[in-house]
């Protein structure tokens, strides 16, 4: 008979629709002993399966046509494949993924891109060991029934052999010899049952405790925190081995002492002693010292002396492991009994591998827990930024605004001003596209949907890049179609999506170009795309191109910089209205054209009008000269922003805290209060709620001026009492069309 062929590599099934996705698992994965077969969609994947055997599937949510969670239910109804391990990949966070869905289609994980090696490997290993192991266990009954073959095919040819000399032999001989043959083989039998008893014991105990092992690595890889899931573990764990003590140390951050997180089978006078162990006290802290395993049980009393607690507790075995993950000890587990016993090297083997799923878990909640710290120091971190880097701006801008108002005769100091004024006005850009991305990712960013003309869109967008247009010297045509288009989309951020496209448009299209932007209805979509004669993109970046931080460098000419917000930003905010966004390139110099789709909504000719109107009367208020107070303990951005308002011929007050700020309203009752949140004494917030719950501060409109933009800011303010929130630095036109809504409101 010809030989067992050995156990091939094992199969990872790894399913994705990007092709670069695929050869990083190949990569990340190649030194495990495992053969990665790609699968670049749902349907491919399960034509592979039903040729093939996998040991796990990594399997990506978003796919084009069956997505992750439709191609894992399929898996799951046919019986062949539906106990293989998958673990779920997704760009999105947590809080936009439907985990509870994928759980219940039986994953065992989820991985959010981008991927930790690390993690991935880790997890990855784990499910490879167990395929491996459950391989073995395969191969090891079949060679036994091949044993059990060849033993019964040697004993007929021994029989055979024998019958043939006998026969020449004398009867009673032959009799004789038969006789003893058959006794002979008898004996061999009764031998083989037993052997194959005992294999069939030993193979069923094996099955239980991978078992087990699966059990414990998906309840720990499912569970939020490692630490209450001891309990379960060492229940399960004790009823397969027969344990009746569990104690689970966890060593404290900053020192070496082991504090007991979790025990079973121990008296509550026993505590006392037995919750804080310090460096090398007891069996755990000499095995933290040690970083090995100890044993003491009737086969091996020699390992060491009992344990301090072991008299008290009556044990009379214990086996202690440390909990090592990334080279550092997590704490110990111990397991014990109080009869007479000897741990087998399966049984040791068994602990061994559930401490080890415990120390992963642990690490895993430990790593989770600091990139949620880290997360929100930065989060932190940016907005104590942009609060830091606006005050600054604040008084610079409104300088600026009073040198344009005041030195108009002056060609040399209008051209300094209009590039200050750029520049002021470049920093904010990069400060709220900073904080924009932030709140994206933090899914912090709130869509206000309203009917709006697509003409008011593309007018918003237009001015607010006509600066870096006309300073390149670009020619910038727009075509947009004869009928009015209206939309349903958040102005502000809508008007940012056009915006940040030409401003790209015009920063990486050399000065004296061309610009197109044009717009269109095509079905019940509106496609908007914009076009220039630019450096242009290779096709290695038509997809990275809106990646966040990625920007497209074409030499040493960074005169405009930026940080690679601004495309990222456009495809977040085109996807929040439920749209997409592409570039195109012919190649390098050859420009480019990126292209918006939105859906459109039923046409609303009312809202429309409503809208039109609205705006009409708006830009048909006048603003009348007002009495200001003006509140703000930054001398810089004070006496710049009082200049600048008594400029516009409004007549202002000052204060340089919040207790003489409310005095002074209740006092002279202006008709417009500038507050400054960061105030001594009394904050902005303060401030707001004294002057409204006072009858003489009712008819004064509050205006709060921040260095903090988030949402949460503004709606802290109104809830104060404020009526409008304006974030530093705020421009001229900002103010002046605050104080004209507030004022003409209030007529």
């Amino acid at each position: 008979m010809s030989p067992i062929p050995a156990l091939p590599r094992v199969d990872v099934l790894a399913v994705d629709d990007t092709p670069a996705n695929l050869r990083s698992l190949e990569v990340l994965m190649a030194d495990l002993g495992a053969n990665i077969v790609p699968a670049s969609s749902g349907d491919e994947a399960l034509r592979l399966l039903l040729d093939r055997d996998f040991a796990i599937i990594l399997l990506d949510v978003q796919m084009p046509g069956m997505d992750g969670y439709e191609t894992a239910s399929l898996i799951r109804m046919r019986e062949r494949t539906r106990h293989i391990p998958i673990i779920f990949i997704t760009a999105f966070n947590r809080s936009e993924v439907n985990v509870t869905r994928g759980y219940e289609l039986g994953a065992v994980d989820y991985l959010f891109k981008p991927i930790v090696p690390e993690i991935l490997r880790t997890k990855v290993a784990v499910f490879l060991d167990l395929h491996r192991k459950t391989e073995e266990v395969r191969r090891q009954a079949e060679l036994l029934r091949h044993a059990e073959t060849r033993e019964h095919e040697r004993q007929l040819a021994e029989a055979r052999a024998h019958y043939e000399r006998s026969l020449l032999q004398q009867e009673m001989e032959r009799e004789r010899k038969v006789s003893e043959a058959r006794e002979q083989r008898a004996q061999e039998l009764a031998r083989l049952v037993s052997e194959k008893e005992q294999a069939q014991t030993a193979l069923h105990e094996s099955n239980a405790r991978l078992r087990l092992l699966a059990d414990t690595a998906s309840r720990l890889l499912k569970g939020s925190d490692g630490r209450t899931l001891l309990d379960s573990v060492y229940h399960q764990l004790s009823e397969h081995l027969g344990l009746e003590v569990f104690l689970g140390y966890l060593a404290q951050e900053g020192n070496a002492a082991l504090v007991l997180s979790s025990y079973s089978g121990l008296s509550l006078g026993l505590l006392p002693k037995l919750e804080r162990l310090e460096a090398g006290q007891g069996v755990a802290g000499h095995v933290v010292s040690e970083r090995q395993r100890w044993v003491l049980d009737k086969g091996a009393a020699s390992n060491g002396p009992l344990p301090d607690a072991a008299p008290e507790l009556g044990l009379a075995a214990l086996a202690c492991f440390p909990l090592i993950s990334q080279g550092r000890v997590l704490g110990t587990l111990a397991f014990g009994t109080r009869t007479e016993r000897v741990f087998t090297e399966d049984e040791l083997s068994l602990m061994q591998g559930v401490c080890d799923q415990v120390a992963v878990a642990l690490e895993r909640e430990r790593l989770i827990g600091a990139l949620r710290d880290a997360d929100r120091r930065k989060d932190e971190f940016l907005a104590m930024l942009a609060h830091e880097l606006r005050n600054p701006l604040a008084p610079v801008r409104t300088a600026l605004e009073v040198f344009r108002l005041r030195m108009w005769q002056d060609d040399v100091i209008l051209r300094a001003i209009a590039s200050a004024d750029r520049q002021v006005a470049h920093m904010t850009r990069l400060v709220d596209d900073l904080l924009d991305v932030s709140r994206i990712t933090r899914g912090k960013v709130e869509l206000k949907p309203v009917p709006l003309p697509l003409a008011d869109v593309v007018e918003g967008a237009v001015q607010a890049c006509e600066p870096i247009v006309t300073q390149r010297r670009h020619a910038l045509t727009v075509s947009m179609p004869p009928e009015t288009i209206l939309l349903n989309v958040d102005p502000t951020r809508m008007t940012q999506v056009v915006a940040n496209l030409l401003h790209n448009a015009a920063k990486y299209t050399p000065a004296g170009g061309r610009i197109h932007l044009n717009a269109e209805r095509q079905g019940d979509e509106l496609v908007l795309s914009v076009r220039d004669n630019g450096i242009g993109l290779k096709p290695d970046m038509l997809h990275r191109v809106f990646d966040l931080f990625v920007q497209v460098d074409p030499g040493s000419d960074r005169a405009q910089g930026g940080l690679g917000l601004g495309l990222t930003l456009v495809r977040s905010l085109v996807e929040m209205h439920g749209g997409s966004v592409s570039a195109r390139s012919e190649g390098l110099s050859k420009g480019s054209e990126f292209t918006v789709r939105l859906p459109l909504p039923p046409e609303t000719p009312a809202a429309l009008a409503l809208t039109t109107s609205t705006k009409a009367a708006a830009v048909a208020a006048r603003l009348e000269p007002l009495h200001i107070l003006l509140v703000e303990d930054n001398p810089d951005i004070r006496e710049t922003l009082k200049d600048l308002l008594e400029l516009h011929g409004h007549r202002v007050e000052e204060a340089s805290d919040g207790r003489s700020a409310v005095d002074m309203v209740l006092s002279q009752r202006p008709q417009v209060a500038l507050v400054d949140i960061g105030l001594p004494e009394l904050d902005g917030y303060k401030v707001a709620e004294l002057v409204r719950a006072s009858a003489g501060g009712s008819n004064t409109r509050l205006v709060a001026l921040t260095g903090y933009g988030h949402p949460e800011d503004r709606k802290r303010a109104l809830d104060a009492g404020f009526d409008a929130h304006l974030v530093k630095p705020v421009s001229s036109d900002d103010l002046s069309q605050i104080l004209k809504k507030l004022c003409t409101a209030a007529a």
